[in-house]
């Protein structure tokens, strides 16, 4: 049996992505701020929202696994998540209702990584920077709604207008991080 902290050392050495069904892993080119605090993949094509990422990258993101979550998604599906993890509250992810059931049907596959296959921090984000993606030490198809995984560790809410919501959110400067394209704020 493992002591308490041989439990912790372990579980900060594991990093955790999610990926479409029957894929395996891959790298993708990003663009980036200087500090690669932000990054767009390049490979969707919207890489011209934010003019001020000009430095590319190319490897493969991963994260710990209550962050990894929001990505348990399709990948077409946008997110906003508000608040953030205290001892109490969990933060809040909004979804589309118009998602719910491409959510609730998808099947992603979960890849684990340990962190000393040379991922490096990038803000809140572990990256390995390489042409090939490193082979995860282990990999599991989740088999049941992956909101199930997701409610685990944020409070679930469907919106009838995502859009709406982050232009609220924008008006009121109330911190938020979002997956997917969105119209830029109206002034």
């Amino acid at each position: 049996m493992r002591s308490f902290k041989e439990y912790i050392t372990e579980a900060g050495m594991h990093l955790y992505r999610f990926d479409p069904p029957d894929t395996t892993p891959e790298v993708h080119t990003y663009a980036t701020n200087r500090n690669r605090t932000v990054s767009v993949n390049v490979e969707t094509g919207s890489e011209d929202v934010d003019p001020g990422l000009k430095d590319r990258i190319t490897g493969l993101f991963a994260g710990q696994y209550h962050h990894a979550l929001p990505y348990a998604v399709p990948r077409n599906v946008r997110w906003i998540v508000t608040g953030k993890k205290t001892k109490d509250e969990n933060p809040t992810i909004h979804f589309s209702i118009d998602d719910k059931e491409a959510i609730e049907l998808y099947r992603p596959i979960l890849s684990k990584y340990n962190v000393r296959q040379g991922f490096e921090r990038l803000s809140g984000e572990h990256f390995k920077e390489t042409e090939k993606a490193p082979t995860p030490i282990s990999q599991t198809t989740i088999v049941d709604n992956p909101l199930t995984l997701i409610e685990k560790h944020y409070n679930i809410k469907f919106v009838k207008n995502l859009d709406d919501l982050k232009q609220q959110l924008n008006d009121n400067n109330i911190k938020h991080t979002a997956q997917g394209t969105f119209p830029p704020p109206q002034a």
